[in-house]
């Protein structure tokens, strides 16, 4: 806070002064996809401008997350900006980028890593793999299911032609529901509800969910 404050808080100087410096796929990715998304939008209602403009920047986006894809764990990691490497840590949010129109070869490797996963856990997609050491059922982003999530990546992988795949994610949240109601967040492994009890996104997303059958 006080190393922000003798900056004056000023947006142009805090993105490298910050002492946590980590590029994260899942964020970028919803970033693309919302400037793809707007360039659809600006594209329908004639303003060529927009539509370019934002076109390009999701175009740029995409072409920079290959820079954050392991082989090694069939999807993105995070990267840290003050060492240059990548994180090895293999969370939800290196899936969460198959919402943006990411190359087909990159979404099949994505899909791929789902379905290992889930002969790991009774519900996908689990936001971190139950077999690395540093995975907690329970803990936010080490472990839990989140539906709003698992919304995004199956419809990312329907898009790309991934449709059993998505279907499975669309069950799978469906029967977390069914057993453990309107939750925040849910155990990978046994379905206990966690967090909040009644949470609207989650309404919302089973509303998408339903939408989408």
């Amino acid at each position: 806070m006080q190393h922000f404050r003798g900056l004056g808080w000023d947006n142009a100087l805090l993105h490298d002064a910050s002492p946590f410096q980590i590029v994260d796929p899942g964020f970028n990715a919803i970033l693309i996809r919302a400037a793809a998304d707007l360039a659809d939008l600006a594209e329908a209602l004639g303003d060529t401008g927009i539509a370019k403009a934002n076109r390009a920047r999701a175009e740029k986006g995409i072409a920079a997350m290959e820079r954050l894809w392991s082989e090694a764990h069939g999807q993105y990691l995070c990267l840290d900006r003050l060492t240059g490497k990548l994180v090895d840590s293999a969370s939800v949010g290196g899936v969460l980028p198959a919402f943006a129109a990411i190359p087909q070869a990159r979404a099949a490797a994505i899909a791929a890593t789902i379905e290992r996963l889930a002969g790991k856990a009774r519900h996908i997609v689990p936001s971190h793999d139950p077999n690395d050491p540093r995975f907690d059922a329970r803990r936010y982003w080490r472990g839990p299911v989140w539906l709003v999530v698992n919304y995004m990546i199956a419809d990312g992988l329907l898009a790309a032609g991934h449709a059993e795949v998505a279907r499975r994610i669309t069950g799978s949240s469906l029967d977390l529901i069914t057993e453990s109601g309107f939750a925040e967040y849910y155990d990978p492994l046994t379905g206990e509800p966690l967090g909040g009890g009644r949470f609207t996104w989650t309404a919302a997303m089973v509303i998408e969910f339903l939408r989408g059958m």
